[in-house]
């Protein structure tokens, strides 16, 4: 307990002149609202990691769509201009030929785009017309969150995505477009294979892969805030070779509110299959045992949603992972409140709900930061500073799930975390850890546009262990294995 204590009053004492001592750098970029998770990668060939974040501003013309920066200086390395918002996270894969990996990435209005990653100069853009050209067109949103194998034999994976959501569409229209889930050639941008969600829906979730016994499944989502849905599997070869879903089982339905989140994926029954647990627009919380189809536990908050994608840690004292996300009271888009929420994985029930925070609609870091086998919450916490203008205040906070306790990193920054979640690694291989964290400012005139504000910041020694360093996980793709 002394040791935390410790710790804790560390951190507190750092907090103080943190914006001059611990901040690596700072970098702001016009016209770039960021909902993009950064992702990490060498673009310049000098032996530390770069940043990769998605911007742009919802249906405007923005030359920070996608923007590069320099690990070690904080310095631009390059920027690609997108009509509309680049908000998924970055996928790295070298189609080239020059040794460094090139970056995939997409957002709104069919935007989504293959630069090279050493000179950001673009590659193929998956539709070249205007964005009411595209909607005309039938392709709306991209949505993805990673390769899979080569499937037209060209030497390269390829792009597991979802196109749909009509970003025109009111709050009350419920005849909307059918969502597709695709896969495109990450060498062209061509589609090679496209399927209708079976339920005629339309979708915002980032399809995925889960392996059951061996064999490859598709996992999908479809529905909205305001429209219902489902969670869908179907065998992967039946999709790829046939162009079809209709072997799609439901695994979870809402009949009011989608499914919009990323799953992840852990074992929680100890079978040594991972298991798949979501989180539905209308605050149900629940898992699936794969293989057999069964519920594990589901976990309902009437009057709340969750608009935060889970992340998994141990909270408690046995080894099956827990899960964290943040639930909002009220209904899209209108919120009084957030609560921190953490369920045991095992059984469902409840560790943790307390509220926290302002628009938190951000994921979170799970990390051990002390000397027992608990890990704990980083995230960036939103405050509302001044009601009748509007100001809201960010800070990185580091919240210890046993005490219930928050601590902070840094005094207050301007700017709102918005959906980007942080991410934690050693970005220059020194044994130092560095946390890259995205806001954004809220324009308070007509005609004024956001600007994205991406800091670096080293973080304080202590640090034990990183269960869950950013978005996804540690594998990018929702999985966690536990030890």
């Amino acid at each position: 307990m002394m040791y935390r204590i410790l710790f804790l009053s560390i951190i507190l004492s750092i907090s103080i002149n943190a914006n001059s001592q611990n901040r690596l750098w700072k970098t702001v970029m016009d016209s770039a609202s960021l909902f993009s998770s950064p992702r990490l990668v060498d673009l310049n060939r000098d032996g530390n990691l770069d940043i990769v974040v998605g911007g742009g501003v919802e249906n405007s013309a923005s030359k920070n769509g996608v923007i590069a920066i320099d690990g070690n200086t904080g310095r631009v390395l390059w920027t690609v201009q997108s009509p509309s918002q680049i908000y998924t996270s970055a996928l790295f894969q070298d189609i080239s030929g020059d040794g460094i990996k090139d970056v995939f990435i997409g957002g709104r209005a069919a935007n989504y785009f293959a630069i090279n990653g050493a000179t950001g100069e673009v590659i193929w853009k998956f539709f070249e017309g205007s964005q009411s050209e595209s909607r005309k067109a039938g392709f709306l949103n991209f949505f993805g969150t990673q390769f899979v194998e080569d499937l037209d034999k060209d030497g390269f994976k390829d792009l597991l995505l979802t196109n749909g959501g009509d970003y025109l569409a009111q709050k009350g229209e419920t005849d909307r477009p059918t969502a597709r889930l695709m896969v495109v050639s990450s060498a062209t941008g061509e589609i090679i294979q496209s399927a209708r969600m079976p339920d005629g829906k339309e979708s915002y979730y980032a399809p995925h892969l889960i392996t059951i016994e061996g064999k490859q499944h598709v996992v999908f989502g479809t529905g909205g805030e305001t429209i219902g849905g489902s969670l869908f599997i179907a065998p992967y070869d039946k999709f790829t070779k046939k162009g079809k879903l209709k072997k799609a089982k439901v695994l979870f339905s809402d009949s009011f509110k989608g499914f919009i989140l990323n799953s992840v994926m852990t074992d929680l029954n100890s079978d040594d299959e991972v298991d798949i647990i979501t989180a539905s627009m209308n605050g149900m919380i629940s898992a699936v045992d794969v293989v057999s189809g069964k519920e594990i536990w589901s976990r309902s908050f009437p009057g709340k949603e969750c608009y935060v994608t889970p992340a998994l840690g141990q909270f408690n004292d046995d080894k099956t992972p827990d899960v964290f996300t943040i639930i909002a009271t009220g209904t899209f888009p209108q919120y009084s409140a957030f609560e921190l929420l953490i369920l045991d994985g095992k059984t469902g029930e409840v560790i943790l709900q307390n509220k926290r925070g302002f628009n938190q609609f951000s994921p979170a870091i799970i990390a051990n930061v002390d000397d027992d086998p608990m890990d704990e919450i980083i995230y960036l916490e939103n405050e509302l500073v001044h009601v009748e203008s509007f100001i809201v205040e960010n800070r990185i906070c580091v919240y210890d799930v046993e005490e219930e306790k928050a601590t902070f990193i840094g005094r207050p920054r301007p700017g709102m975390s918005m959906a980007s979640a942080p991410t934690i690694a050693d970005l220059n291989n020194n044994g130092s850890l560095e946390i890259i964290v995205c806001a954004s400012t809220l324009p308070k005139e007509q005609g004024e546009l956001p600007q994205g504000i991406i800091e670096c910041i080293v973080l304080p020694k202590g640090i034990q262990s990183i269960n869950w360093p950013g978005y996804l996980g540690p594998l990018e793709n929702g999985v966690f294995k536990s030890n």
